[in-house]
């Protein structure tokens, strides 16, 4: 299974990205790109979801720190929503 990502603009401008499949070393630059370019519009936060998420390796663990160091740098507050034990334990 191959991952799909959206993006969805929420109420106060905040951003979802929500991940759904595999974050591992083929989605993970598109991933990493995807969310850099949302969180350069400095929005009051970036939200990741990845309760949809069914593999993720420490690729796809690499590319969140990415984006945390991203929003990091664009003073945008970087959240997380997981469940999946495939996340979870990572």
């Amino acid at each position: 299974m191959r991952s799909t990502i959206t993006e969805q603009l929420v109420r106060r401008g905040s951003i979802v990205i929500a991940v759904r499949g595999e974050v591992d070393l083929r989605s993970g630059p598109y991933c990493t790109f995807a969310s850099r370019s949302t969180s350069a519009r400095r929005g009051p936060d970036l939200i990741v979801d990845l309760t949809a998420v069914s593999f993720l390796d420490i690729a796809g663990l690499a590319t969140l720190m990415a984006v945390w160091e991203a929003t990091m740098t664009a003073e945008v507050e970087f959240i997380v929503v997981a469940r999946t034990r495939a996340v979870l334990r990572r």
